[in-house]
């Protein structure tokens, strides 16, 4: 608000010593516009640069602004073995290879109704959802400058999953992978989050925003960092180093999916 009436008063200003005849009043009147312009670009200027890192966000305010996007928010752990990375096999006919344990958040249907409405916030079935995948965070926003509210909707954690437990318990806990005696509940740390703008392609045929938060599995007893290691043993799961997840494939020429760089110390 401080910003919006300084750069109202310094236009104003400005052009009213356009009109303004005697000579004083006029240099008074302008300098004190300048001054009001002047310090709303500063503001601006600082602004960009603590927030440059965002500059991503911003490009939703300017370009496309009243085009869709669709958005995709989740969560992907960090599990690390002796300097390899665990990761799960995907068996989604559309993308088949391993990727981190994880998936997109969920959230709360109707409490969010109004908030989805106002921004115009609708389901995005260019993938098909079946009854797993309802009320996931793969959403349609039908104007791209609506983006920012969105985040700060989700940055609010009101009315959606909070907690990465989920994933982690339906991907290695229920299917036996890791043993439920051990790990009725785990440790781990939020790393940090990762962010991009996707053009469209055939499968997306409209741009999209893809915010993942990484979370690192810190196991808290020796038995569970043992059954960790030992899932090197399972048909599901490949350990895989740095190098491998970012040329896309293990040494044994398993398929690693292009996202899971994402879980990689920056």
């Amino acid at each position: 608000m401080k910003n919006k009436v300084s750069i109202i008063l310094g236009c104003v200003g400005l052009i009213a010593s356009i009109f303004i005849k005697n000579t004083t009043t006029k240099e008074a009147i302008f300098n004190l516009a300048l001054g009001f312009v002047a310090g709303w670009v500063i503001d601006v200027v600082v602004y960009l640069i603590d927030n440059r890192k965002n500059w991503i966000l911003f490009k939703t305010l300017i370009f496309k602004r009243r085009k869709p996007i669709r958005a995709t928010i989740a969560y992907l752990f960090r599990i690390e073995v002796n300097g390899k990375y665990v990761l799960i096999k995907r068996h989604k006919p559309d993308r088949i290879g391993y990727q981190p344990v994880g998936g997109a958040f969920k959230y709360f249907k109707e409490e969010s109704r109004e908030k989805f409405d106002q921004l115009g916030i609708e389901p995005c079935n260019l993938v098909p959802r079946d009854a797993d995948t309802k009320d996931d965070l793969r959403i349609r926003i039908n104007k791209r400058k609506h983006l920012i509210a969105f985040l700060k909707w989700f940055e609010s954690r009101k009315n959606r999953e909070i907690d990465p437990w989920r994933e982690f318990y339906e991907e290695l806990v229920e299917p036996g992978l890791l043993p439920i005696e051990l790990f009725k509940h785990v440790k781990y740390v939020y790393i940090g989050s990762h962010k991009e703008l996707v053009p469209p392609s055939p499968g997306f045929p409209i741009d999209q925003f893809r915010y993942a938060e990484i979370y690192e599995l810190r196991p808290d007893s020796d038995e569970q960092r043992r059954a960790i290691e030992n899932l090197i043993n399972e048909d599901e799961i490949t350990f895989a180093t740095p190098d491998e997840i970012r040329s896309g494939s293990s040494s044994n020429g398993l398929t690693i999916l292009p996202h899971t760089f994402k879980i990689l110390p920056k």
